[in-house]
């Protein structure tokens, strides 16, 4: 009986070791488990952070307007004179032109908002009809009415000539982003201008259809129309008839202009380019390069 106790004890003694010794494998098992999830935490809120630091300029809203200071997006300052000499009417505060594109500003916004659109894809039959100076002025005009930001897109690959009115040297473009898969973070210009972006293009890219209907590009525009509700997109098309990139780009954009040139587009020409914008939401169309403004502009 003596003997059974002994042996009892003994291996109650040894019970009682062994978790002890247990509970502290454990404890440094959870501790180094913890450790390791806290330093993968703080590594991915690092990561966080610095997306967010690189893509997102500060934004201050109030009820007169919609501030943002760019901290990350390049800025170049623009020469006023120069956009002057290239039809960039806009900043201007007087004169038939400016009021002309606020006429088109208002109108334009009035049915994005009542239809809840955010895009707009701006087009012509054929090349030399003036679309991106309207892309341009457009983008400005809305700009400056504080209630949205505007981001302006050089979505013609081929010929690209936003940058052309804003005199930017452009390191990397639209191309690149869709060749070297460059972060569109690394391509957006602020030209001096409150509330507007724009994302050029570079160089002339062959196979731009191929390009227009790949997943990256679907990708990016899925990234920039998502990105800030109180953002309005503006894309510069390539002219219609010219190739199949429009209609490869088509569902990128909620509604449609058309911009013609008086005594230059052929009306064979327009009928084509509204027949094939007809599968999209066309807003309606500019009368570019006209003898005469309207009467009822500049009147006041």
């Amino acid at each position: 009986m003596k003997q059974n106790n002994l042996r009892r004890n003994g291996f109650l003694k040894l019970l009682e070791g062994f978790s002890a010794r247990l509970y502290i494998i454990l404890a440094v098992i959870f501790y180094k488990v913890k450790a390791e999830m806290e330093r993968v935490e703080k590594a991915l809120k690092k990561i966080q952070d610095a997306k967010n630091k690189v893509v997102q300029p500060t934004i201050k809203a109030s009820e007169e307007s919609l501030v943002i200071n760019y901290t990350q997006t390049k800025t170049h300052e623009i020469n006023h004179e120069l956009l002057r000499e290239r039809r960039v009417v806009s900043l201007e505060k007087y004169g038939a032109e400016a009021e002309t594109f606020k006429l088109l500003r208002t109108k334009v916004l009035k049915q994005l908002r009542v239809n809840n659109w955010n895009s707009v894809g701006i087009t012509g039959p054929t090349q030399g009809v003036g679309k991106t100076m309207v892309s341009v002025n457009l983008a400005i005009a809305m700009a400056r009415e504080v209630n949205q930001t505007v981001l302006l897109v050089d979505l013609d690959l081929r010929v690209p000539r936003i940058q052309w009115y804003f005199d930017v040297e452009v390191e990397k473009g639209l191309s690149d982003c869709l060749m070297q898969n460059i972060p569109i973070s690394e391509v957006l210009i602020n030209p001096s201008i409150e509330r507007l972006v724009i994302l050029p293009g570079r160089g002339r890219s062959e196979s731009s259809s191929e390009l227009l209907s790949g997943p990256l590009m679907r990708q990016i525009v899925e990234e920039i129309k998502q990105r800030y509700q109180s953002r309005i997109i503006i894309f510069d098309l390539p002219p219609i008839l010219a190739s199949d990139d429009v209609l490869a780009c088509m569902d990128f954009f909620d509604a449609a202009l058309l911009v013609v040139a008086e005594g230059e587009s052929k009306p064979e020409d327009v009928t084509k380019s509204l027949h094939m914008l007809s599968g999209s939401n066309l807003l309606g169309m500019v009368l570019n390069k006209a003898e005469n403004i309207p009467d009822h502009i500049g009147y006041y």
